[in-house]
């Protein structure tokens, strides 16, 4: 894949635009991800840290061309969105229909060369907020359409322009990283869809279960969604790691995140080897979430295969072993964006 070029090189290199770029964004609690099409016809792909909290926070380009990441909503609320700030928790029931939600959509688009331009934007829910009641819960959806099509504007306009959103559409996470499953990059189909297959979506806030059958309908008995993953990680890491060392502060979670990756910190100004703390918290948060989708599914006897997907099945890597038919996604934290990217292109 190619890498995300900047609103500048975007704007300077390619001719003027005949129809909006498709653009897929899995808008997590713990990270976001994009996946689309260029200007150029390739494809870009991004992932950052939904890094944001109200307010100017004081990141200003060495260039002095003004704020780093600094955006106003159309309710004249400020934000900052940046991986240089501590951001203020995102786990909260509303987040998907928030204005903090719409801000780190656009600083997304901006970051990987999308400003200025005109986009049709695919984004998704998690399985509890998409269905209520066996049905499309339209009220959610239509909520989240109408928070982002409200405007938000960048404070550095000209360096910083933002994207134009021509169209929003709204799909289900999980059952988008099946679409991706069962889909080739040439839309042709690459595995049987026939049967009963679990998706198991571990996200930031979240474990979402989608099981699906036939590749046309959801089994809700068996599907929903659990309050855990991969932010629960870092909280017991950053506890973790206090007690060892004896303070109790929130470390930044650019910090905890260094950590978890590298299984080295740096506290007063030296670096510690933590790898053995954070192995013990990722088995153990590894083995509450494998619970929680036991319970759902029982032993997976029935279905024909448990798909792992998510930034946490990333970080969780062997948690498909926890299931004889389970079966890890090919980058698994990329599985909703290009889902949800594969079914517009799809059905356009």
């Amino acid at each position: 894949m190619s890498k995300a070029k900047t609103s500048e090189q975007v704007s300077s290199t390619t001719a003027p635009q005949t129809k909006p770029l498709l653009v897929a964004i899995d808008d997590g609690y713990a990270q976001t991800k994009l996946y689309g099409e260029g200007p150029d016809g390739k494809m870009i792909t991004l992932k950052m840290r939904s890094s944001v909290r109200p307010g100017r926070h004081g990141l200003t380009a060495l260039s002095g061309r003004g704020d780093v990441g600094s955006y106003t909503t159309e309710e004249g609320e400020k934000f900052t969105a940046s991986e240089e700030i501590e951001a203020e928790n995102t786990q909260f029931d509303t987040f998907h229909v928030s204005t903090m939600n719409r801000v780190l959509v656009t600083h997304a688009l901006i970051s990987a060369g999308y400003g200025g331009l005109d986009v049709d934007l695919v984004t998704g829910l998690p399985v509890d907020d998409y269905f209520i009641d066996s049905e499309k819960n339209n009220a959610r959806i239509e909520a989240k359409r109408a928070n982002l099509g409200k405007g938000v504007s960048s404070t550095n306009p000209t360096e910083r322009p933002v994207a134009s959103l021509k169209s929003i559409t709204v799909n289900c996470q999980a059952v988008a990283a099946f679409v991706d499953y069962i889909t080739g990059d040439d839309l042709e189909e690459r595995a049987d869809p026939t049967g009963k297959f679990a998706v198991v979506d571990i996200g930031g806030r979240t474990t979402d279960v989608a099981v699906i059958v036939n590749g046309e309908s959801l089994d809700n008995s068996m599907s929903g969604t659990a309050n855990i993953g991969v932010l629960d990680v870092y909280s017991a890491v950053n506890r973790a790691i206090g007690n060892r060392f004896d303070f109790h502060d929130r470390l930044p979670t650019n910090t905890i995140d260094a950590a978890v990756r590298t299984g080295k910190i740096n506290l007063w100004g030296d670096d510690h080897d933590v790898t053995d703390l954070v192995k013990g918290v990722v088995l153990e948060q590894e083995g509450k979430i494998a619970r929680e989708v036991e319970r759902r599914l029982g032993s997976a006897a029935s279905l024909n295969k448990v798909l792992f997907v998510g930034g946490g099945s990333a970080l969780f890597k062997t948690i498909a072993e926890h299931f004889r038919n389970g079966h890890m996604a090919e980058d698994p934290e990329f599985s909703n964006a290009r889902g949800m990217f594969k079914y517009a292109r799809l059905f356009a």
